[in-house]
């Protein structure tokens, strides 16, 4: 008889990831590049900024399911196993944590500056910081989906 109870914890574990890695993946690799190649930048971040927006609050769902999966699994069944793999796997959630942590907070500025950007000049100093604000946000993308499947492999 298989042990439903550690199926469940286990499947909300995975779905978690899999909606992590997923949609980050579909938004970087996939719609990201192809928006802003069709669009020009303004208009496609005015479109892209609201879908990475509902993105976040995904990605938090996601993470309490990774959570609620990993912390059951870990006081039922792994509480006396003390071993790299869950020390790995608890780097990894805690790496996701603060991933969308930092993008929220992130999101939240660029929304700000965004909106009171303007023409688009150059030497405009809000555009300088915005583009440094994207870069932080693109950086905290790729290290949550690294961390993703850090925590998928030790699962």
């Amino acid at each position: 008889m298989p042990n439903w109870l550690y199926l469940i914890f286990q499947f909300l574990y995975d779905l978690g990831l899999a909606l992590w890695i997923g949609g980050t993946i579909v938004l970087g690799a996939a719609a990201a590049p192809v928006l802003f190649k069709s669009l020009p930048r303004p208009q496609a971040g005015a479109i892209f900024g609201p879908i990475l927006g509902r993105f976040a609050r995904i990605q938090a769902i996601a993470l309490l399911m990774i959570v609620v999966g990993a912390g059951a699994r870990f006081l039922i069944w792994e509480r006396h196993a003390a071993t790299l793999w869950l020390v790995g796997r608890w780097a990894a959630i805690v790496l996701l944590a603060w991933a969308l942590l930092g993008q929220m907070s992130i999101q939240k500025k660029m929304r700000v500056i965004g909106s009171n950007l303007g023409p688009e000049t150059e030497d405009n100093p809000l555009r300088v910081l915005f583009q440094h604000l994207h870069t932080r946000a693109e950086g905290l993308m790729r290290a949550s989906l690294i961390a993703a499947f850090i925590a998928l492999f030790f699962s």
